[in-house]
């Protein structure tokens, strides 16, 4: 493997990993290792909610984030894309988070999910590869009740009648 291609794969992994490790302190409320994520002159906004410099975002996040009883951030593989020098990049990542509110005054609690696209700018300073812009555009958004007791499981059909499994390229006997 050539070194540019090695150096392109390490980069990629690095940004990865940012992307994920910010999903993780998001979920976990470390607010430490969420500013970790970004460099500090970082510019955050979240769609119509927030935008603000990387302190604005903390504080921001560490309001609003404890007030939900959990969340989840599920994220897509990162599209990532180098500059020319090779110490800056665009970074998109598609994801589906949840959100699971607190109890209302009628016991009732609502759980949200939605997709988002993030659209990062990177930054490699120092050797570190971090956010300098993140923004967070909102597709798609469900809110529902939550059900205590889901339903059963509905009766399933025998599959193996439907989709006999193939083995050593014989067709399945009837």
């Amino acid at each position: 493997m050539e070194s540019e291609q090695l150096s392109i794969l390490l980069a990629e992994r690095e940004i990865t990993r940012v992307v994920l490790r910010y999903a993780r302190a998001v979920d976990t409320l470390d607010f430490d290792q969420v500013r970790e994520c970004f460099h500090p002159d970082a510019r955050v906004t979240y769609g119509k909610w927030f935008s603000g410099d990387l302190n604005e975002t903390i504080a921001w996040l560490s309001d609003s984030l404890p007030r939900l009883q959990s969340t989840l951030h599920d994220f897509g593989t990162p599209w990532i894309e180098f500059n020319s020098e090779g110490n800056a990049a665009t970074c998109e990542t598609y994801t589906t988070n949840s959100a699971r509110y607190p109890e209302d005054e009628n016991g009732q609690v609502i759980l949200n999910v939605s997709g988002t696209r993030y659209l990062d700018q990177f930054e490699q300073r120092g050797g570190i590869w971090r956010i300098l812009e993140r923004r967070n555009m909102p597709i798609w958004s469900l809110n529902t009740p939550e059900v205590p007791n889901p339903p059963p499981p509905y009766e399933r059909a025998d599959v193996s009648k439907r989709r006999p499994l193939r083995t050593q390229g014989k067709p399945p006997s009837p």
